[in-house]
């Protein structure tokens, strides 16, 4: 009975002592390799030149990508969980993509100490493809990622990452730069589900997104680092809810702009509108632009020239139609709102401390029926509105139908 005691003793210990040796790193390419290891306990460690896996199939099952560096070649579809851990480093094939589509998600959440790095196998802009995310999935997240290298010709906007059509992205700490074109497009219907600190660098534009998500993106972001384009490129659209524009590193591009909800545009902001883009207040909507004077508010041309865009139309007799400490400047295009700067037709605006300049004619125009206020009085006079507001170089266009002054014109 001793010895048998002794034998069995013995054998559990020698079990232990073999079964400690079976787990381990198992990867001859691995920094920590271990080459009694049976098992593989995915404590692997590499170095970021090493390659510890190459992906050339679609992903259709849960799939999770450790703190390694591997390799993506091809047009890879994302059907399922596409998860990337902290600190892995994904080296993208030139032309290769990845496609996350309705049902998949690619969760992606680095930290400060352990970023995530997307990025081409040689770091020329355009050299892969880019992201594109298809899908509606709210872990479709980016935070601590850098994203660099892409916009192919032809693909998905030429964008490093592209948000499709009722798609969704929660993107924050991350860095989109290098691309071809773009580093972040978001098509109209998608969703920025939270936006936050992040870097638009080295692109030819950073940021185009649609007029909905201006009101998605914080004023805490780099828009420009080094891109061509030193403006947040707004598309056409409409503005259907409440929404206030954040003071953003750069200015906000606006093309044809139509609100039909409250827009609050914060003190300190920095619009700029393209040739042949107008900002339309509609009947249902109003602009709360209200500056100080130490944090005041632009909105003008994208090229400092007389009638270089539409205008700012007014068309609400909403109260909330305020404009304060704000400069409007090179309004009133070829035909558009009778060539003014500030158009108000079926509405009223309260007008204070701004300053109206370089309109194609005159600074503003007010319809019959429309109202104009200035410190709180309702005003029928150009005088009583210059009272408190600057007017300059207004007229100087080539369409001006006023000969001196064309300050306000009451009709």
């Amino acid at each position: 009975m001793k010895n048998k005691g002794l034998i069995l003793m013995m054998t559990a210990v020698f079990t232990i002592a073999v079964s400690c040796k079976k787990e381990g790193c198992t990867d001859p390419q691995a920094e920590n390799y271990q080459k009694k290891a049976k098992t593989d306990d995915g404590s692997c460690t590499y170095a970021d030149d090493v390659i510890a896996q190459e992906i050339v199939d679609d992903i259709s099952t849960p799939t999770t990508i450790e703190d390694k560096t591997i390799k993506i070649c091809g047009d890879i579809q994302i059907t399922s969980e596409f998860t990337i851990q902290p600190g892995a480093i994904i080296i993208m094939c030139a032309g290769a993509s990845i496609n996350v589509t309705e049902t998949g998600y690619i969760k992606a959440v680095g930290t400060a100490d352990k970023p995530i790095v997307i990025k081409g196998e040689t770091q020329t802009k355009g050299f892969w493809e880019g992201i594109a995310i298809k899908s509606n999935n709210p872990n479709n997240q980016f935070a601590y990622v850098t994203v660099s290298d892409a916009g192919t010709y032809w693909a998905w906007e030429y964008a490093n990452v592209y948000v499709g059509s009722n798609a969704q992205l929660s993107a924050s700490n991350s860095t989109f730069s290098n691309s071809d074109n773009i580093g972040l497009y978001v098509e109209n219907d998608a969703t920025l589900s939270s936006f936050s600190n992040n870097t638009f660098s080295n692109n030819t534009t950073g940021l185009n997104i649609g007029v909905k998500h201006v009101g998605q993106i914080d004023g805490g972001s780099n828009y420009n680092s080094a891109n061509t384009n030193d403006f947040i490129f707004v598309r056409s659209g409409t503005l259907t809810t409440d929404a206030t524009w954040p003071k953003t590193s750069t200015p906000i591009l606006l093309n044809a702009t139509s609100v039909e909800s409250g827009l609050t545009i914060s003190a300190g902001s920095n619009i700029i509108i393209e040739s042949g883009g107008d900002l339309e207040i509609r009947s249902t909507g109003y602009l709360s632009a209200i500056g100080t004077a130490t944090s005041p508010i632009t909105i003008k041309g994208r090229y400092a020239s007389p009638g270089f865009w539409d205008g700012l139309a007014i068309k609400s007799n909403n109260p909330n139609n305020k404009l304060a400490y704000t400069t409007v400047s090179d309004g009133g295009a070829y035909w558009a709102y009778e060539y003014t700067n500030i158009f108000i037709t079926g509405g009223r605006l309260d007008l204070d401390n701004c300053t109206i300049s370089d309109a194609n004619s005159y600074g503003v125009y007010v319809k019959s029926g429309s109202s104009l206020y200035t410190s709180g009085v309702s005003q029928t006079t150009a005088a009583g509105v210059e009272a408190n507001n600057t007017f300059t170089n207004n007229g100087a266009g080539s369409n001006a139908n006023c000969t001196s002054g064309c300050t306000v014109f009451f009709q």
